[in-house]
């Protein structure tokens, strides 16, 4: 179905039974080149975030949505957990001095490599309703981990040993050289490690998904699951050549469908919390201390006013706070994203020249030091925005008109340095150019622009369709001149 202008809008996707429509107007507004460039290129970034909505690469895109069905729908592996909260599973080490299930003599595991492995486990039951259980063997939900490079398998990291029933304990070998990389930063062990317990916590492989079908979502960008490297979704978990990263959390649609499936873990950092340099958060994979880590992870985050920090990377950034969403971070391409229904409110650019997407929360946005692109949505919510050092853009997306008029706030705008890119509202009107009046005539396409000398504030009002209220409000901390202003 498509619109006058031939612009695709909806695609029905029959093999999982689900109509999604295209309903971001900044998107069309680009795609038709109604908007400026800086506009375009931001709403470039959101396109390619999009999901469920025609194909990418020639394969069929689903959403988020559309997994989490397919994936309750196809079940989850032998001898894992059925659906339901609260759901425990136990485990343990094997031990050096005594045979496996199978009568392998195994390696042990030191202190170290077995609390990378525990922490490992608790990033499932940070997303949903599950506990991992420390351990003797249990007659079921077990898992036993075990170095053993004669077993081991990538592609299916646990097994049931033959001779046991439904419901057996699983077993989950490690090569000896990956249970030596476990105290490393996203090592491959603990992303075996990880991949093991979401398949024993009832996800199916990926392939379950689209039987027949390759999807374009089919990668590590999107679950820890997927046989297929993150480059398959044109992401890169590497900030230089041979030096791939692999999570060891789940992914955005493993946690998806581990909350579908157990329910969502709402208590998991429920207050502010930062993510990146100068972490709040409880967990090693979020806490950034040089501009040599690299970042690799995906966040669910039970509410609170919380922040990325990214401040001390050098590299130029993309950092989305849309949920659903990835950013590039510290070199690499698509490494942090959002999980669907977590929210971040605040971000804060680095050195380079970032650009800086807000979504619909009271943002606080810090491009620091770099020629940076700041970007809200109009009545997106109470937005605050700071350049920092650096020739800096302040872009405004269109909002929806009727919405209640939230305050956009440019605290350190710097007139014949910094610009004011409003050419999504001009797009928004309907008009060719967006004029300054002394108030509205119900044309639509106005501008009021008022300065307040005493408190060194210019107000900008506009009223985009013509009905004389005000349909943006922007505050800007200092003189705004209209050279400054991109329409």
């Amino acid at each position: 179905m498509s619109d006058v202008a031939g612009l695709p809008i909806q695609i029905q996707l029959n093999y999982v039974g689900c109509k999604v429509v295209n309903t971001n107007l900044n998107i069309t507004y680009a795609k038709h080149h109604l908007t400026n460039l800086v506009h375009r290129n931001i709403a470039d970034i959101l396109d390619k975030n999009r999901r469920g909505d025609g194909f990418k690469d020639g394969k069929p895109t689903l959403s988020s949505e559309q997994v989490v069905e397919a994936s309750i729908r196809a079940g989850g592996h032998p001898h894992s957990l059925p659906a339901g909260d609260d759901a425990v599973v136990t485990y343990d080490f094997a031990n050096a001095t005594q045979p496996d299930a199978d009568g392998n003599t195994v390696s042990q595991f030191s202190e170290s490599q077995k609390n990378t492995i525990r922490e490992t486990l608790t990033h499932f039951s940070d997303v949903a309703r599950v506990q991992f259980k420390e351990g003797a063997m249990a007659t079921s939900n077990h898992m036993q981990f075990k170095i053993d490079d004669s077993r081991f398998d990538w592609k299916d990291p646990f097994y049931v040993p033959s001779n046991n029933e439904e419901g057996a304990p699983s077993q989950v070998p490690l090569l000896q050289r990956h249970a030596q990389e476990l105290e490393q930063p996203n090592n491959y062990g603990s992303h075996v490690v990880a991949k093991a317990a979401a398949f024993k916590l009832g996800l199916p492989s990926t392939a379950s998904v689209a039987p027949g079908t390759e999807y374009a979502e089919d990668s590590l960008a999107y679950s820890l699951r997927s046989p297929k490297l993150e480059a398959r979704s044109n992401m890169q978990f590497w900030k230089r050549p041979l030096e791939n990263k692999y999570s060891s959390a789940p992914m955005m649609d493993d946690i998806s469908t581990l909350q579908k499936l157990h329910g969502a873990n709402n208590q998991t950092r429920s207050g502010d919390t930062i993510y990146g340099f100068n972490s709040t958060a409880d967990r090693d994979m979020f806490n950034l201390t040089t501009e040599n880590d690299f970042p690799l992870f995906s966040v669910w985050d039970g509410g609170g006013e919380d922040t990325f920090d990214f401040s001390e990377y050098k590299d130029n950034q993309v950092i989305n706070l849309t949920p659903g969403s990835f950013s590039n971070v510290g070199g690499g391409v698509g490494n942090v994203s959002i999980a669907p229904g977590a929210m971040i409110e605040i971000a804060k650019g680095g050195h380079g020249n970032d650009i800086i997407i807000g979504n619909a929360a009271d943002n606080e946005l810090f491009g620091n030091d770099g020629d940076d692109t700041l970007y809200v949505e109009a009545n997106s919510g109470y937005n605050q925005l700071w350049g920092g050092a650096g020739n800096n853009t302040f872009v405004i997306g269109a909002g929806d008109p009727a919405a209640e008029t939230n305050l956009i706030e440019l605290q350190d705008f710097v007139s014949g340095r910094d610009k004011l890119d409003v050419s999504a509202l001009k797009a928004a009107s309907g008009r060719d150019q967006i004029n300054v009046v002394s108030e509205f005539s119900g044309r639509g396409g106005e501008a009021h622009m008022e300065y307040f000398p005493a408190a060194n504030i210019t107000w900008l009002r506009f009223d985009t369709n013509g009905d004389k209220d005000i349909d943006v409000m922007i505050s800007v901390n200092g003189k705004i001149e209209l050279t400054d202003i991109q329409a």
